[in-house]
């Protein structure tokens, strides 16, 4: 059987075959994002590079995981939870009690995903906001 998000679908029985039939995936399926991940950030206020790497796992449509950071700030470590919904991907960083959220897409492999964040004013995150990309290993 062919792979993807449309498949036809033909039935042979004793010489005669059916009519196509294309069965498609309804509604938004969860990629699979569970892996080691690595992530650069581009601060489009500060002008700073940042980068974090670490684990992701998956159970349906949440997301969570433990990263290593650097180049930021407020911690060396931050936990990440979200969900994804399709391509559609949306992530809370929590860098010690700043809560930076992330929104974006990701390849339809689950081998990619980029988008934008943004920060709160106050703290040390202070309203920062930018670009970010990722890749699984």
């Amino acid at each position: 059987v062919a792979s993807g998000n449309a498949v036809p679908v033909l039935v042979s029985i004793g010489g005669d075959t059916s009519n196509a039939v294309t069965i498609a995936v309804v509604g938004s399926q969860p990629t699979g994002l569970g892996g080691t991940w690595t992530f650069t950030a581009q601060s489009s206020l500060y002008g700073f590079k940042s980068s974090a790497s670490g684990l992701l796992t998956q159970n349906g449509n949440s997301v969570s995981g433990q990263l290593s950071l650097s180049g930021t700030p407020c911690a060396t470590s931050a936990g990440v939870s979200g969900t994804v919904s399709g391509s559609a991907l949306s992530m809370t960083l929590n860098e010690n009690g700043q809560l930076v959220k992330f929104t974006g897409t990701v390849s339809a492999d689950g081998s990619s995903a980029s988008g934008t964040y943004v920060a709160p004013s106050g703290g040390c995150t202070n309203g920062n906001y930018g670009t970010w990309s990722g890749v699984r290993q």
